[in-house]
């Protein structure tokens, strides 16, 4: 059987079904849930499928269903295969196995995203006119620095390039036929997902950096430099990001859930669970890792108000003179 290419329809399918698979399984304790949220993110750039593809009308069947098929007409093929062979059994054959995609794939279930490598007739700027938006571009973020003596730092410079070329190369691979600031983001954006998986954060944040000075208004890249600003703790960045991220797109659920996550981190329970995580379940309300969220702020947020309450009781004590040693030894 020949390899499935990446931009094959059987391959969305099989893909888009994992996706569903994924939001319906429950994380073990200890699971890095950020660490799936960017495995899943990967795989939508890769077969270039957005949310709306993964959640439309035309619902892939769940995995689990069709390997529940696969194994029910497996068994029932081979009680056939014994009933009529007797004692001889034969390995069933290829025809046997359930077809997994009904119907014709059409142009109306593909992304957005599909149609950038796809499109014959795409127009867009020459290379060398690309490369001079993207130092514009860089300069804006501002990513050059300058050497003592005034002038630009040669390293930089140097490196500015190499990240233009690496995904100049990447788009080219992918079959791009349309080089402008747009596709040029999309890819810096993979790239930047894709150090995020080997835990290079700051690499990450400035893939991310770029992509953003490409195309300033799209949601989804200020919302995967808040998550990577998240990971080396640097929390008052994350939140920044994921508001920024709601103000392009208020309906963007993932980022009002990383929003909670960064306002939790920094012990702001009250703000995570109404700002943040409520809000993400408005609008993703099956998403169960939103809701163990807010449980688990919901008891940090009582945990915290119970020890004001009892630090309130002993300094009132206090003021009336009486041993607060002894009020501890009584509690």
């Amino acid at each position: 059987m020949a390899k499935l290419k990446t931009d094959s329809p059987l391959s969305r399918r099989i893909v888009r079904a994992f996706l569903d698979f994924l939001d319906s399984v429950e994380p073990a304790p200890g699971v890095d849930l950020e660490g799936l949220e960017v495995a899943r993110e990967c795989l939508m750039d890769v077969f270039k499928l957005d949310s709306a593809s993964v959640d439309d009308g035309a619902k892939t069947d769940a995995l689990i269903d069709m390997f529940s098929s696969l194994e029910q007409s497996e068994h029932h093929k081979i009680k056939s295969d014994i009933s009529q062979m007797g004692t001889s059994v034969d390995v069933p054959s290829s025809s046997s196995s359930p077809n997994f995609v009904h119907g014709n794939s059409s142009d109306a279930s593909k992304s957005p995203g599909e149609t950038w490598t796809q499109e014959p007739d795409a127009i867009g700027v020459s290379k060398d006119e690309l490369f001079g938006q993207f130092f514009a571009a860089l300069e804006k973020i501002p990513f050059f620095k300058t050497t003592h003596d005034g002038n630009d730092d040669p390293a930089q410079l140097d490196k500015a390039t190499q990240v233009f070329h690496d995904a100049l190369n990447e788009m080219e691979r992918s079959g791009c036929q349309a080089y402008d600031r747009k596709n040029l983001a999309e890819t810096l954006k993979c790239q930047g997902n894709k150090v995020m998986q080997s835990k290079l954060y700051r690499d990450a944040i400035e893939l991310y950096s770029i992509a953003i000075a490409l195309c300033e208004n799209n949601a989804v890249y200020y919302c995967n430099r808040a998550a990577a600003y998240t990971q080396i703790h640097e929390y008052n960045e994350a939140v920044r990001d994921c508001l920024k991220s709601i103000e392009i797109d208020p309906n963007y659920s993932k980022a009002y859930s990383r929003l909670g996550l960064a306002y939790y981190a920094q012990g702001n329970y009250s703000d995570a669970i109404e700002k943040g995580f409520k809000k993400a379940l408005l609008l993703d309300p099956n998403n169960e890792s939103v809701k163990e969220n807010i449980r688990v702020a919901e008891q940090k947020l009582k945990e915290e108000l119970q020890g004001r309450e009892q630090n309130q009781v002993i300094c009132t004590l206090s003021c009336f003179g009486m041993d607060i040693r002894f009020l501890i030894t009584e509690i």
